[in-house]
C-alpha cells in the first residue's frame, strides 16, 4: 500500500456528489417541467423519489430504458441527445477540492462510490479530469446497490483488500456516513473544504 509510515489509513474513498463536484438535481426538473407543463417539483417526485432514478442507478433500467420511461410519464417527446443533456446539466465544478485530492493522491490510493448512473458518469469522466487521479471506482450502476445499502459498501472492501477500519469514507450525506461506519469503516460527513482539511490535519492524513 502507498501508505505513509505510522497512518491508520491505508485507503481514502470519496463520494463523488457535492464533494468533489456540485450537483442541483433541480436543474434537470426545471427543464423537463417546463417541456411538460408542471413543476419541478412534480419531477423530482416522478423521478428522484420514486424507482425510476433507484432503476436506473442500480442498473436495473438502461440508459434506453430510462430515458423512455421519463418521456412516458410526462407524454412529451424529447431526442435522446437533449435529454442527455438535460440530465447531465445537474453538475457544475467544485474547483476547490482540485488541490485537496492533488495532496491526498502522492500518499494514498483514493476510492471513489458513487450512487450514479451510466449518463452521469461518462459525462462525469469527460468533464472532470480530476477523476484520472482515482485507482478504483465502485459504482452504484455497475456493483447493483446503492447508498445506504450494506453491499456497496462491502463491495468498496473487497476492492480495498485491507481491513474495513483502514478505509477512510467522505460523503456529504450523514446517513451515508452511518451506514459505512456500521460496515466498520472510518466515515466522516462533508461539510466543506476547509473542514476536511482540518479534519485531515487532526487524523495525521494531511
Amino acid at each position: 500500500m502507498l501508505q505513509p509510515q505510522g497512518k491508520a489509513v491505508d485507503i481514502i474513498t470519496f463520494d463523488l456528489g457535492n464533494v468533489l463536484v456540485r450537483v442541483d438535481h433541480l436543474e434537470f426538473c426545471r427543464r423537463l417541467a417546463a417541456l411538460a407543463g408542471t413543476s419541478p417539483e412534480a419531477v423530482f417526485a416522478a423521478v428522484f423519489a420514486s424507482e425510476l432514478e433507484p432503476g436506473y442507478d442500480t442498473g436495473r433500467l438502461s440508459s434506453q430504458e430510462f430515458y423512455e420511461a421519463v418521456l412516458a410519464k410526462f407524454r412529451v417527446a424529447l431526442p435522446f441527445a437533449t435529454f442527455r443533456e438535460w440530465w447531465n446539466s445537474i453538475f457544475t465544478p467544485m474547483p476547490e477540492m482540485v488541490p485537496v485530492v492533488e495532496h491526498l493522491v502522492a500518499h494514498y490510493p483514493l476510492f471513489l462510490l458513487s450512487n450514479t448512473n451510466a449518463l452521469h458518469f461518462q459525462y462525469i469522466q469527460e468533464q472532470y479530469p480530476l477523476l484520472e487521479r482515482f485507482t478504483q471506482f465502485i459504482l452504484s450502476y455497475e456493483v447493483g446497490s446503492r447508498k445506504p445499502e450494506p453491499q456497496i459498501y462491502r463491495h468498496l472492501i473487497y476492492q480495498a483488500k485491507t481491513q474495513p477500519a483502514r478505509i477512510l469514507f467522505i460523503d456529504d450525506k450523514l446517513p451515508f456516513v452511518e451506514a459505512a461506519r456500521e460496515q466498520g469503516l472510518q466515515a466522516w460527513q462533508f461539510t466543506d473544504k476547509d473542514r476536511l482539511m482540518q479534519q485531515l490535519q487532526e487524523a495525521g492524513l494531511w
